[in-house]
């Protein structure tokens, strides 16, 4: 089975999305009795998961996924049917980390909770202790409710921390490596700076006239005369563009025709007239820059987040399946939840196992290439 998971609440667990998640708990209203909202669900050494906490969790991530525009509704539904499983593998892996963190002794202080919910009070806007209980109380939770989940996410933090993080380092020799083992990833294709003036089909010349018009500029510039100035009567009487500086473009980025022509020429020189939309097309090729290698310096914090991320991923893996076989794990799951322990063999690549990862491997979402691609 193969399941492409596009990233929500589940897949963006840094600190301050965890934390803020708080803000977006609606109070879960049921109609079953209190014995069966309060049944345990999930059982991990000493951690226990109750039906309401799993049930709140799951309607939170039903309404980010209901909200979220990026999905279309093929995606939507694909998620929808999948959410109970994802919720459960979660927290699954948040217990395990969690009880490993108890049988280590590993404590969160008082002080660091408070510092980061001042934190989360910073980032969310809020300026008063009144105002985090009403936005708390808004959500159907309490103080205690927001400290407990805040130490939660920390005890995540160190654990991870500690016991994955170091495995993950990745020297320069590898980030070297990386780079001359993977050069088509970073290949720059050939790039020309291109100018053009447009002999206009909407000038209202039939298609000879047309043609001649383009031809004559053609051949003035061909002569030595200087674009500016050779198109500058023709933009005057309405028959064709003023110059269009289409700056540095790659071969793709242009309709077929044209890219024809400019590859055909070197720098400095005019094309002939070429019919494409709008009317005849004059390209001149003002620069060149050939086909290369991005530099190391510029990629390689793009190869640090690709490699490091997939070998955080399959550290954590690794370390969540370690605990798993040896804790004590018992189930009463709700339907749509069962199989989740077999979810993360579906997905279809490292980078897809975002549900494991610690806050404390977050990297700013950026373009890779810093460069937008068009068609012209």
């Amino acid at each position: 089975m193969s399941i492409k998971i596009v990233r929500s609440t589940l897949t963006n667990r840094t600190s301050a999305a965890a934390l803020a998640t708080v803000f977006a708990l609606a109070t879960l209203t049921s109609p079953v009795g209190a014995e069966e909202i309060n049944r345990i669900v999930l059982r991990v050494n000493e951690e226990i998961l109750t039906l309401h906490e799993y049930e709140s969790r799951k309607a939170s991530e039903i309404s980010t996924l209901l909200a979220d525009n990026r999905l279309d509704s093929q995606q939507r539904q694909e998620q929808l049917e999948l959410v109970g499983k994802m919720v459960m593998q979660s927290m699954f892996s948040e217990m395990l980390l969690l009880s490993f963190a108890n049988q280590q002794s590993i404590r969160i202080t008082e002080t660091e909770v408070e510092e980061a919910v001042r934190g989360l009070m910073e980032r969310q806007g809020i300026t008063t202790q009144s105002q985090l209980t009403q936005a708390l109380a808004q959500s159907g939770m309490t103080m205690d409710d927001l400290r407990d989940n805040t130490r939660r996410e920390l005890l995540w933090q160190q654990v991870v921390g500690r016991e994955v993080q170091p495995k993950v380092a990745i020297g320069e020799e590898e980030l070297r490596a990386y780079y001359r083992n993977n050069q088509d990833q970073f290949a720059i294709p050939e790039q020309r700076w291109l100018k053009e003036v447009i002999v206009l089909e909407a000038s209202g010349l039939d298609a000879p006239e047309l043609l001649s018009q383009a031809e004559e500029i053609h051949a003035a510039l061909i002569a030595g005369g200087e674009l500016e100035a050779v198109v500058e009567p023709y933009r005057e009487k309405g028959v064709a563009t003023g110059v269009i500086d289409l700056e540095w473009l790659r071969q793709d980025e242009l309709e077929s025709s044209l890219a024809e022509a400019a590859w055909g020429l070197q720098a400095g020189d005019y094309s002939a007239p070429v019919a494409a939309r709008g009317g005849y097309h004059i390209l001149l090729v003002a620069g060149l820059r050939e086909a290369g290698m991005k530099p190391l310096k510029e990629v390689e914090q793009i190869i640090m987040r690709r490699e490091y991320g997939a070998r955080f991923n399959r550290e954590l893996r690794t370390f969540l399946a370690d605990l798993e076989e040896k804790s004590y794990i018992h189930e009463n799951l709700p339907p749509e939840a069962v199989g989740y322990r077999a979810l993360a063999s579906g997905f279809e690549a490292e980078d897809e196992l975002e549900l494991f990862r610690a806050p404390v491997l977050e990297v700013p979402a950026e373009s890779e290439d810093g460069e937008g691609t068009g068609s012209r």
